[in-house]
């Protein structure tokens, strides 16, 4: 999903007088004056795509975006410069993310110390003790994995297979396994993949000295039969969720790569984008032999918010509940064993997360709800302003990513 960004030129440097002690755990490149990291008050500073003279300047808060009024605030009369720049007092802003209204017509997102961006955990009592007895049975199921080698994306460096195994209740999942042919323990790097993505191969000849698995969750990736939904199934009860069985997978993926003859357990790293930076987050969660992660524009973070920001995911959820019957109230309390911001709190090894400020898909308060609940104590964020949801598809992050990662591999 692709949203239209009225913005053409870089901004001045972000002005602000730092809290004594404390550093933003984060940077924004290329710095467009959209994300202030520090204290205020704040200005903001940037040049827009739109004629000279007066104009309507408003802000509103992103947690109001999908109210009937949303809640817009220090509306004001600005003068658009001769250059396209325009220059706004903001003042004093509680940490979080806003959407900037010129002219009306014109709208981009900016953020406000998203260190500070607050939205505490809630998970259930019996959060635990669900965890623990669902990945009891699972681990009560006979991993059994079938390899079916691909030869035209395999070579003399590393050889690729189709992977299959069994995973809760029945369920299957695996994914695209590339494996070095040279002798010793590797290492590896798990790659979680986006809400209904198409799979794809890893060059063989790219990383020769080490595994790449792509891993396909239950009806997604190699196993998925047509566009279906997933986030909505199985709301009526905490059992039969979708996702119950889908962090199963994730999990899963994590045995199945150590229980690699060539695999070294102790060099296991972790990534993905949207679901995938979910599902990320949850392997780190549920096994501490991943031991870095690097998710990106996270999904499934803080579902009680989701819905007041963006339409989808929820939207469906509700339509759905709705056709069978179910009660929002108990199908909201339902995902809160599914809400990635809960898992945080368990997350301890090395973080890099990534985030577009301008995501209408994943939007950056369900990213920084994650982020904020981590236990890690070596964690930091990349934004790229201009972004949307496509941080894959930016080549700042993959070289970030890289340099981050490298290190936990060697």
């Amino acid at each position: 999903m692709k949203r239209t960004v009225f913005v053409i030129a870089s901004a001045l440097l972000l002005a602000a007088c730092g809290e004594a002690g404390k550093e933003p755990s984060g940077k924004s490149v290329p710095d467009l004056g959209w994300l202030f990291l520090e204290e205020g008050p704040y200005t903001l500073n940037t040049k827009v795509e739109a004629a000279p003279g007066p104009a309507t300047f408003a802000l509103v808060r992103d947690i109001s975006l999908m109210d009937a009024v949303p809640e817009e605030f220090l509306k004001m009369e600005v003068t658009v410069a001769a250059d396209s720049s325009i220059s706004v007092p903001l003042g004093q802003l509680d940490p979080g993310f806003y959407q900037a209204r010129l002219r009306d017509s014109i709208r981009w997102n900016i953020g406000i110390r998203p260190d500070d961006v607050m939205s505490a955990s809630d998970a259930p009592e019996d959060f635990d003790a669900f965890w623990e007895s669902t990945l009891k049975a699972l681990d009560e199921v006979s991993l059994e994995p079938t390899l079916t080698e691909i030869p035209e994306h395999s070579n003399e460096l590393r050889t690729c297979y189709e992977v299959c195994y069994a995973s809760l209740d029945g369920g299957v999942s695996g994914g695209i396994l590339m494996v070095p042919s040279s002798p010793g323990k590797h290492p590896a790097v798990i790659a979680y993949m986006g809400y209904g993505a198409e799979p794809y191969y890893e060059d063989p000849s790219a990383h020769p000295e080490r595994i790449d698995y792509l891993v396909s969750v239950r009806d997604q990736g190699i196993f998925k039969a047509d566009n279906s939904r997933w986030i909505d199934r199985g709301l009526d009860a905490k059992e039969n969720f979708y996702y119950r069985g889908a962090y199963c997978d994730v999990k899963r993926a994590v045995d199945f790569i150590a229980s690699l003859d060539t695999a070294d357990p102790e060099r296991i790293v972790a990534c993905g984008e949207s679901q995938g930076g979910a599902f990320t987050f949850v392997s780190a969660a549920l096994d501490k032999r991943v031991k870095a992660i690097a998710p990106s524009v996270p999904f499934l973070g803080d579902f009680l918010d989701y819905h007041r920001i963006v339409w989808w995911p929820m939207h469906e959820v509700f339509e759905t509940l709705d056709s069978e019957g179910l009660s929002r109230e108990e199908v909201l309390a339902m995902m809160r064993y599914f809400d990635v911001k809960n898992f945080a709190p368990k997350i301890t090894c090395p973080v890099y997360m990534a985030f577009g400020l301008q995501d209408p898909t994943c939007p950056p308060h369900t990213n920084f709800a994650i982020y904020n609940n981590l236990s890690s104590s070596e964690k930091r964020f990349l934004c790229i302003p201009t972004c949307d949801h496509q941080m894959w598809k930016e080549p700042l992050w993959e070289s970030e990513r890289a340099a981050f990662l490298t290190p936990f591999l060697l």
